[in-house]
């Protein structure tokens, strides 16, 4: 194979799954796509994006991993199995984006990040956040001064129970960490690259079990946070599996500084808007899939040497303070310290 034509392997045909597949065919250096889906009831699925994308479909990973015509492992299995699936491609030679988070232990993420840097493979997680359009806007305009020094920030992330999780694991609070582990670290992740700082304590609020709006699940199902950044920056972050079944899947970020505020809202047809002295106006971001974006970055990264976006210790901070939001949620909002000094979830 030539060295700009890459060969990819997806593993996993859920909803992420089918999107990087799908953003993977639409990428200029890709050459060669092959599937893989393990489990039985998902293998209708998994014969109709391959006959669609006229990729390999394989059954068995270990099968996958041999295949030479693929040097790139897209995995996008739920969290309880990255550590083990990165791992094996990583030590078979191939480039690895994992879907986020890395991973629900600092041990195991850690482990994936030394894999990748003794194999020398090229390695990214997929925090899509940072390739969002109107985010990206909102970083370049934090970064170049439009509202002077950011000090204050709230993000909001909720939705209904995403219910049709392969088994229900997202319910598990050892297999996803519940929904400030999952789908708040997005949140997490881009407020420390807007901020361009690292936070140093946590403080979180969750309903005790007995006051779950979704009592069957074991995860937290909601949760309030306050983030403390070392320059001094204060985030407020609420996230949500508690909204009523078939409710939008909704978020809202916005940012003040010295100099005025911006905010994005995915429910407005202007979605970024600026306000500061005697001006308030909406912009319009020309949008682009962002999942084609980042997996296109990744490609770039391999192909042409371009830095990431994501680094692994990015993503590995992400985690960390996902983990310690979650401790403090488990622990009645007690604040808690990073670095974080022990696993959280056994």
């Amino acid at each position: 194979m030539q060295e700009k034509g890459l060969g990819v392997g997806i593993v996993g045909t859920g909803f992420m799954g089918s999107t990087h597949a799908n953003a993977w065919a639409k990428v200029p250096y890709t050459k060669y796509i092959a599937i893989c889906e393990t489990s039985p009831r998902m293998y209708e699925r998994a014969e109709e994006l391959a006959f669609r994308l006229n990729a390999k479909l394989y059954k068995s990973y270990e099968e996958l991993l041999k295949d030479p015509n693929i040097n790139v492992v897209d995995i996008c299995l739920p969290t309880f199995l990255h550590r083990d699936y990165a791992v094996k491609a990583m030590e078979a030679g191939k480039h690895v984006l994992l879907e986020k988070p890395i991973a629900l232990r600092l041990k195991d993420a850690r482990e994936i990040i030394d894999t990748a840097k003794k194999t020398g493979v090229k390695f990214m997680v997929a925090h899509v956040l940072r390739f969002f359009p109107e985010y990206v806007r909102i970083k370049y305009l934090v970064d170049v001064g439009a509202i002077g020094e950011p000090r204050i920030a709230r993000a909001y992330r909720y939705s209904s129970f995403p219910a049709w999780s392969v088994k229900g694991w997202y319910g598990e609070h050892k297999l996803s960490g519940g929904v400030v582990v999952d789908m708040a670290i997005h949140d997490y992740d881009f407020l420390r690259w807007v901020f361009n700082d690292d936070v140093d304590r946590v403080c979180a609020l969750a309903p005790p079990p007995e006051k779950k709006v979704i009592k069957e699940i074991t995860a937290v199902d909601h949760g309030m946070i306050i983030l403390k950044f070392k320059k001094g920056g204060i985030a407020f972050v609420m996230t949500s599996w508690s909204y009523p079944k078939g409710y939008p899947f909704s978020t809202y970020f916005e940012i003040a500084g010295t100099n005025g505020i911006l905010h994005v809202d995915n429910k407005i047809t202007a979605p970024l808007r600026i306000a500061k002295p005697d001006l308030y106006e909406g912009r319009q971001v020309f949008w682009q899939d962002p999942y084609y974006l980042e997996i296109l970055h990744f490609a770039e990264h391999i192909v042409e040497g371009k830095p990431l976006r994501v680094t692994p210790e990015d993503a590995y901070k992400a985690l960390e303070i996902a983990l310690a939001v979650l401790k403090s949620a488990l622990e009645g909002g007690v604040p808690v310290n990073l670095p974080l000094k022990e696993e959280v979830i056994p």
